[in-house]
């Protein structure tokens, strides 16, 4: 079998671990520090707006260094940090504490295993298939939402969030990281291969070296970035506010869990759709369809409606994940190449924090404000409705055009 194949597999396992808890798990911390340090949610909400805040100065360092060092030795540094901030965490004495190093251990993990690092490895490997290889790998991040809440859980439950951390800190160190360092190379020369064949010639664009400046300069790198942040500002700041939203509903964690698990499984299938999809079809159409999943999905939450209709919403908004990942990696590949994949997509990568950093404390705020979550949906949809926008002078075409 194609070398190729074995990177996706090693891509897919950090994304779940990474994302599965920074994405998915991280809600199920929410109650039980907000009980233990008797703080309110904007405070609880604060640890996210640090790691999205950290993440802004970290991520360019992190998109430089991906293009011109081995990727697999990047993400395993990252995947140290990610073991050793989360065993930090457990040990928290106060709510600024865990803050502080809730944003430490998210920007730094976020930074050197993050779809930067992993979509320009997928990417240098496959070229006619690498939009399916990409949707593949991004099923990943919705593995992690299938398995690692459920087993977060548990362990909160059994223990308490403390040891919860710990035992995620030790199957990091124990599992994930030998396995990465198995399967993943950087590139194909690396082991003395080619990319997948039968692509054709790659475009010159893919080997031409792009400076910051030229990144930066490029009006698709603010649309691009621009409608991922928003759309990526109010998805994050939902996700991780389930289970205290099923909570406000009147149901119980194994229903915020269920629901969680839901956009998880969905998220699979629309990424391995869009990965699929990508290859044929325009990009810009399929990021589209991902945000109108989204207004949809919120405009159900909205309502307050059954368990039932959360289901309906919570399958949609997994689907939508579908065509955020793969599409973006897609679209940066089109247009920057593949030599400066990871400086653009890190350079990308403040834009889209400062956009999605103010999310979490505002979500926050208008829960503790209003005391239900209907006010920062409908607010939501209509930035989604922006994002939309932002899309529409976008021409996907190589940067030297």
């Amino acid at each position: 079998m194609f070398f190729g194949w074995y990177v996706v597999a090693g891509t897919m396992l950090v994304q779940m671990a990474a994302l599965g808890f920074f994405s998915y798990a991280v809600s199920l911390l929410i109650a039980p520090v907000r009980a233990e340090f008797g703080v309110s949610m904007e405070e609880v909400m604060y640890s996210l707006t640090a790691g999205t805040l950290f993440s802004m100065v970290l991520m360019p360092i992190g998109g430089i260094l991906v293009d011109k060092y081995p990727v697999r030795w990047l993400i395993t540094g990252g995947l140290l940090a990610f073991s050793g901030g989360t065993w930090l965490l457990s040990k928290s004495t106060d709510v600024w504490e865990y803050v502080f190093l809730f944003g430490l251990t998210m920007s730094v993990t976020m930074s050197l295993t993050g779809t930067h690092a992993t979509s320009s490895t997928v990417s240098r490997w496959f070229t006619k298939s690498r939009g399916r290889a990409l949707g593949i790998s991004a099923v990943g991040s919705s593995l992690g939402g299938v398995a690692v809440p459920p087993l977060f859980a548990y362990w909160v439950a059994s223990d308490g969030w403390r040891v919860g951390l710990e035992n995620l800190s030790l199957t990091i160190l124990l599992v994930v990281i030998p396995l990465t360092v198995i399967s993943i190379r950087g590139k194909p020369s690396d082991i003395g291969l080619e990319p997948e064949a039968g692509g054709g010639d790659p475009p010159a664009s893919e080997n031409k070296h792009y400076t910051t400046r030229d990144i930066l300069t490029h009006p698709a790198y603010w649309y691009i970035g621009g409608t991922l942040g928003l759309l990526f500002s109010v998805y994050t700041a939902i996700l991780a506010n389930i289970t205290p939203y099923v909570a406000e509903a009147g149901m119980g964690e194994g229903s915020a869990s269920t629901l969680i698990m839901l956009i998880a499984v969905f998220g699979l299938i629309g990424k391995v759709f869009f990965g699929v999809i990508a290859d044929k079809v325009n990009l810009k159409l399929g990021l589209w369809i991902s945000i109108g999943l989204v207004i949809f999905s919120f405009s159900l939450l909205a309502v307050k409606p059954s368990f039932a209709f959360m289901a309906i919403a919570a399958i949609t908004m997994g689907l939508a994940t579908g065509g955020m990942l793969p599409v973006w990696g897609a679209m940066l590949a089109k247009i920057f190449g593949l030599a400066s994949y990871g400086r653009a997509m890190g350079l990308m990568g403040p834009l889209i924090t400062l956009l999605v950093m103010p999310s979490f404390p505002i979500v926050g705020r208008l829960y503790d404000a209003f005391g239900n979550y209907q006010v920062a949906l409908f607010v939501f949809i209509g930035v989604c409705l922006v994002a939309a926008a932002l899309l529409i002078p976008l021409k996907l075409q190589s940067a030297e055009s």
